[in-house]
């Protein structure tokens, strides 16, 4: 069996083999004084050990990852459906607005145009221009 110094030597050069490790980290945390090599070994001792949930642990920490990537997925959606919606609403209420608009402004050229009409066949022709030459009080004399 080697020395603790010897082992501790083998150990910094890395020519230690696994079961002189582990015959080193068990001598030096029986020593009663603190020493560098013990506080590494004790950190070590209580580092080295896998909790054991810890499998349980990562997989509910995924879960709740995915369930707030899904529940803020599903406010995007939702929002983005309500957007939708209302843009097609108005876009249909303005497209129905200017059809009705576009439809009142040629009924009412329509009815310009045939008013137009109306009033050019009850006019009475137009004479042409005559020349006063003089009036009295039962003859007029005019010249065409």
């Amino acid at each position: 069996m080697k020395t603790k110094d010897k082992l501790l030597e083998s150990y910094y050069k890395g020519e230690t083999s696994i079961e002189e490790e582990s015959q080193l980290k068990e001598l030096i945390l029986q020593e009663e004084a603190g020493s560098t090599e013990k506080d590494a070994f004790s950190w070590y001792l209580h580092a080295g050990s896998v909790p054991n949930d810890l499998e349980a642990s990562l997989f509910e920490g995924i879960k709740k990852k995915e369930q707030k990537n899904n529940s803020r997925r599903m406010f995007i959606y939702s929002i983005s459906s309500v957007a939708a919606s209302v843009v097609l609403i108005v876009g249909l209420f303005l497209g129905i607005r200017a059809d009705r608009l576009r439809k009142m402004e040629n009924d009412f050229f329509v009815m310009e145009h045939a008013l137009y009409q109306i009033s050019e066949s009850i006019q009475p022709e137009e004479q042409e221009e005559m020349l006063v030459l003089w009036v009295d009080e039962n003859v007029e004399i005019i010249i065409n």
